[in-house]
């Protein structure tokens, strides 16, 4: 078989092409993929600990107005419980609160409280030099001061 005749063969022979082409594009599927998980893992984790600020306002108002101790440390280990738990499920090894009295009070006859959360989202392309994520949220908390 003379060359022009192999290399015209080689030509017409698609039998591989397939194999081929899956091996060059699987890498991008895959790399796409995985950035969709990550993705969605940071916004369904943004959305619990706004959500999670929310509620733990609602609950140190509750708590106050049931004439239990809302000093920080109290505030601090329940919202972590809170996070913790269904329907958040934020990893408690991740998730760091904290809680400040500030005084004087900017609103008259309240307690205020600074609620800091921040959360290390977890990755799924840690291996390839890509550093954690971390979600920060603060918010003002208010009870009503009996006293």
């Amino acid at each position: 078989m003379t060359p022009s005749g192999l290399l015209s063969r080689l030509r017409g022979d698609a039998t591989g092409g397939a194999l081929i082409e899956f091996a060059l594009l699987a890498p991008l599927f895959i790399a796409v993929l995985i950035g969709v998980l990550q993705v969605g893992t940071y916004m369904q984790n943004y959305t619990a600990v706004r959500s999670l600020a929310s509620d733990a306002a609602r609950f140190a108002a509750v708590e106050y107005q049931k004439t239990n101790d809302v000093s920080p440390q109290v505030l601090e280990a329940d919202i972590g419980a809170m996070g913790s738990a269904s329907p958040y499920n934020l990893g408690s090894d991740r998730l760091h609160v904290d809680v400040e009295e500030v005084t004087p009070s900017d609103v008259d006859g309240s307690r205020k409280f600074d609620l800091d959360i921040t959360y290390d989202v977890p990755t799924f392309i840690s291996g390839a030099g890509f550093s954690a994520l971390t979600l920060a949220y603060s918010r003002p908390l208010y009870v009503i001061n009996n006293s």
